[in-house]
């Protein structure tokens, strides 16, 4: 998608607050994120994520180079609307710092804080749903405790910086794996 007219649409949707349709993965074409732009930066953008049910379903950080189709307006995004505002939804305060790399920040933020994250990895074509822990992060090396919906451990997962293609924060699902790991 070109990187000017991406940006203008990403710039009026936070601007006017409206709901966005976002696509960045390419191998599952019909897979998409729906939510408000929070932030815009030069690299990145992060989601108020809605869910299906027009409910606050937490926070998505992806890169701009990732993202091949924005839908704007339309029914789907005023019914969307509407029902989030008559549901009274609010997504909780993200105390994310905004210069930089938002990975970075979304990392040291989880670390620091021990909030559990969902982080999509580049596995050559396809993703890889990781959720869980950040244990340690130091220059572009992640360390990742990945849990599965019971909190039970996986293990650790060691990948780069470079092969994450986004960072979601706040969903529902992450908050029953934190509840869960902290009551074991």
């Amino acid at each position: 998608m070109d990187r000017e007219i991406l940006e203008r649409l990403l710039k009026n949707a936070l601007k006017r607050q409206t709901i966005v349709f976002i696509y960045n993965d390419t191998t599952r074409k019909d897979e998409r994120y729906t939510g408000f732009v929070y932030l815009l930066t030069k690299d990145y953008v992060v989601l108020r994520k809605v869910s299906s049910e027009s409910r606050a379903a937490g926070y998505v950080v992806m890169t701009l180079s990732t993202i091949f189709r924005v839908d704007d307006g339309g029914q789907i995004a005023r019914r969307t609307e509407k029902l989030y505002a008559l549901h009274a939804e609010r997504h909780q305060d993200l105390e994310l710092p905004m210069f930089g790399d938002l990975f970075v920040n979304m990392l040291r933020l989880a670390l620091a804080q021990k909030i559990p994250l969902g982080i999509y990895l580049d596995q050559d074509d396809e993703r890889e749903m990781l959720e869980g822990y950040v244990r340690h992060f130091v220059d572009n090396h992640v360390v990742f405790e990945d849990l599965d919906e019971n909190a039970e451990s996986y293990g650790e997962v060691h990948f780069e910086l470079a092969a994450i293609l986004d960072i979601q924060m706040g969903t529902r699902d992450l908050a029953n794996v934190a509840m869960l790991y902290e009551n074991k």
